[in-house]
């Protein structure tokens, strides 16, 4: 008896350990999905877009399953540094001030900021017409730097995109400042709104990292490289831009 129950139990020990061997690793992303076509949540509240495409596929490359995390925007640095993430992949521009906080994959897409005002706004055309008015912006953005820049402006701050969208729609804001393809998006599903302006900034996304985890960066990078080359990347761009 004690010898049958040694090697049941000695099985029980093999197969936990090959099952084991055989569990992917998990790759936590971290987004917030209020930024469509790159972020936002579906009619079942699955979150879906562009950047979680791009996300789904380096997790094949490297072989882990995908975890996406939904989040505030300006949390996102915070989670990396912490370790709570892995990655962020939320249409995030690259620029000095972050890259003082964590490492930035190569650029994945090129992006721009616009102004977004109501449809019988007929002034505000260009960043200059927006002196001493009230703008709304999505906190830690870029959209929220250029609208800083702009004299006599009142800023006003939210966690989320569409809370900023809501606010000029309800003529508690004269403008929101956004990137392009966002603001497209939120133009299809909320009436009265327009954009105002041609693209004023030239901005370039990238997939954020924590700096110590430098042999993860190098992953991404193969993998996006490789996305590039084999023309997923351009399938997966057609799918979101048409």
């Amino acid at each position: 008896m004690r010898k049958f129950t040694f090697f049941t139990v000695l099985l029980l020990v093999c197969v936990l350990v090959i099952s084991g061997c055989g569990k992917k690793e998990t790759l936590k992303i971290g987004t917030e999905a209020t930024f469509p076509p790159f972020e936002f949540t579906n009619d079942k509240n699955e979150v879906i877009g562009f950047d979680i495409d791009i996300a789904k596929v380096i997790g094949e490359k490297l072989n882990k399953e995908v975890e996406i995390i939904n989040m505030d925007f300006s949390g996102l640095v915070g989670a990396l540094n912490a370790n709570q993430i892995d990655l962020a992949i939320a249409g995030m521009t690259i620029t000095p001030e972050r890259k003082k906080n964590v490492n930035f994959s190569i650029p994945y897409y090129d992006a721009s900021q616009v102004i977004v005002v109501r449809d019988d706004e007929t002034i505000i055309t260009t960043r200059n017409d927006l002196l001493g008015k009230i703008i709304a912006v999505q906190m830690g953005t870029t959209g929220a730097d250029a609208a800083a820049e702009i004299s006599n402006a009142q800023i006003k701050q939210f966690g989320k995109v569409n809370e900023a969208f809501l606010e000029l729609k309800n003529k508690r804001a004269d403008a929101v400042i956004i990137d392009a393809p966002v603001a497209k998006e939120y133009i299809k599903n909320i009436s009265g709104i327009k954009i105002a302006s041609k693209p004023f900034t030239e901005e370039q996304y990238g997939i954020a990292i924590n700096k110590k985890n430098t042999e993860l960066l190098e992953k991404v990078n193969e993998a996006l490289n490789e996305i590039f080359n084999s023309g997923k990347y351009q399938e997966l761009y057609d799918s979101w831009f048409k």
